[in-house]
């Protein structure tokens, strides 16, 4: 489970900076969820090949959306764009659970990222559902393994408060997840 870091996270949490930012300047603000936050949040141990974006509160028109995304040197997209190598995937307004956010500094400026307990539920809810899943199996396993080693800030009332909720009722499976992070963690020592 002690994977060494891929060198590519940080240039994605850069990008995710500068696409926020350009927003940010329009009015908008925007959070980071979905893979990216996990490899954040696993230090580049989890590694995807895109961006996932999404607009608290207000969503931009997409007119407003491609001028800003052009601004920075994008193809035209309705919600898919290439920056850098990057593709970002710029949502609508973001479906958030948590409302705790996560905000880090990177060279290109701050970034919001989705509470680390919503990432956490979310990846085991996507491990079981709606087939099993080995990838998010082992993405909701690092995430586990941080929290449980201390690297990764976890207020597990939340936790267990976003697993209750009606969409997802996982708590047997995060308890599950919370024993096989443990067993992991006792046997890398």
């Amino acid at each position: 489970m002690d994977q060494p870091a891929k060198p590519d996270f940080k240039k994605r949490e850069r990008i995710a900076a500068r696409v926020s930012a350009a927003f940010k300047a329009r009015g908008y603000q925007l959070v980071q969820y979905g893979g990216a936050t996990v490899e954040a949040y696993t230090r580049g141990r989890y590694a995807t090949s895109d961006v996932d974006l999404g607009f608290i509160d207000l969503s931009p028109p997409l007119e407003i959306r491609a001028q800003v995304m052009e601004a920075l040197g994008c193809v035209r997209g309705t919600r898919l764009y290439l920056l850098d190598d990057v593709v970002v995937d710029l949502g609508g307004q973001a479906e958030l659970l948590s409302p705790r956010l996560v905000e880090i500094e990177t060279a290109e400026g701050k970034l919001l990222l989705e509470a680390p307990e919503e990432s956490l539920v979310q990846r085991i809810l996507m491990s079981i559902y709606p087939q099993r899943d080995e990838d998010q199996k082992q993405a909701a396993l690092m995430l586990m393994i941080q929290a449980l080693a201390g690297n990764l800030a976890i207020d597990w009332n939340e936790v267990d408060r976003l697993a209750a909720l009606p969409g997802f009722k996982i708590q047997a499976e995060v308890a599950a997840y919370r024993e096989e992070g443990k067993k992991r963690l006792e046997s890398s020592d």
